[in-house]
């Protein structure tokens, strides 16, 4: 991950009118032999980031600066299939009907709270005068300009047609904090964001039992036992369990299992002080997927997760 991001993960810059993920959760082309050349450029997962058209049709304090960053589902969908009704009327009231409609959809989205030109941060990939080439095309930063993408300050946002972010108020935070494991703390993305009353928490290792390389869309190689791996905290294992699965479909074949838990601590704060030492210690081991997810060898998890101070052997299996 020389470049910052996570293995495979790639950014590739475009230009539109405006950033709007809460009302419009798509990327759109006009013509659909764009989008899909679009498309076999990209992998789930990768990120587009988005800055203002130097166009009348963009507000005059956007133009040219960076405006988000969108994380995006490799998938050919119509615009009114991931558009709010507020989204299509706008469309409507300025003649836009048709404009944009073949498109992708987008899975996470990000603002950006600084106030950068994209000559700024794309310096060898942006050109002024390949404006319209770049809004339908876009084009791939390197290694050096991703390295200056992951030092703006964002805000993630909600993205239409997916579950709402998970804090009330999420955090301005550098892009690249984003692929790094979240810090532990009352709030932070993850099941914390669940209230319950303080009292005895567990930390748990939970580990996706199925493909995860599809579910990652990578290539297996031979002798590779590499897992999904999440660690969290929670009061109650069981329910946590339950929320994790609840958005695959039963006749799925791959599925969460909570295969490690903690001795109880004595308040979520002990626990979550805890979650915190492994994250810490477990990037010389492991692979991080962002916040509190990550990718290895299984044993190694466990390795880190039971060399914890004061962690009692426990296991669901």
């Amino acid at each position: 991950m020389s470049n910052g991001l996570p293995d495979g993960k790639r950014i590739r810059i475009r230009s539109f009118y405006g950033f709007s993920p809460e009302e419009d959760g798509y990327v759109g082309w006009s013509k659909a032999t764009d989008r899909d050349a679009y498309l076999r450029k990209l992998s789930d997962g990768d990120l587009i980031m988005i800055y203002g058209a130097s166009t009348s049709e963009t507000a005059k304090a956007e133009r040219s600066y960076v405006l988000g960053f969108l994380e995006i589902e490799t998938r050919a969908i119509r615009d009114e299939d991931k558009a709010s009704d507020f989204g299509m009327e706008r469309k409507r009231e300025r003649g836009w009907l048709g404009r944009w409609s073949h498109a992708i959809p987008v899975r996470r989205a990000w603002r950006s709270e600084e106030k950068l030109l994209i000559s700024q941060i794309a310096y060898r990939s942006y050109r002024a005068e390949a404006g319209q080439a770049l809004a339908v095309h876009g084009a791939e930063l390197d290694d050096d300009e991703i390295a200056q993408a992951l030092k703006i300050r964002v805000r993630e946002v909600n993205v239409f047609g997916e579950p709402p972010v998970e804090t009330k108020e999420s955090r301005t935070i550098p892009f690249g904090q984003v692929f790094k494991p979240s810090r532990a703390f009352p709030g932070s993305h993850g099941e914390r964001t669940v209230n319950y009353e303080d009292g005895e928490a567990y930390v748990y290792l939970a580990v996706f039992e199925g493909d995860g390389h599809a579910l990652l869309d990578r290539r297996k190689e031979f002798g590779d036992k590499s897992v999904a791996m999440k660690i969290g905290v929670s009061n109650d294992t069981k329910r946590r369990l339950a929320e994790l699965n609840a958005g695959i479909p039963p006749a799925a074949s791959g599925k969460w299992m909570i295969t490690m838990i903690s001795q109880p601590f004595a308040d979520k704060e002990s626990a979550e002080t805890s979650e915190a030492l492994f994250k810490e210690q477990a990037q010389s081991r492991l692979e991080s997927l962002g916040r509190e997810f990550f990718w290895g060898r299984l044993d190694d998890a466990n390795s880190v997760f039971w060399s914890l101070p004061g962690m009692a052997r426990f296991s669901t299996k």
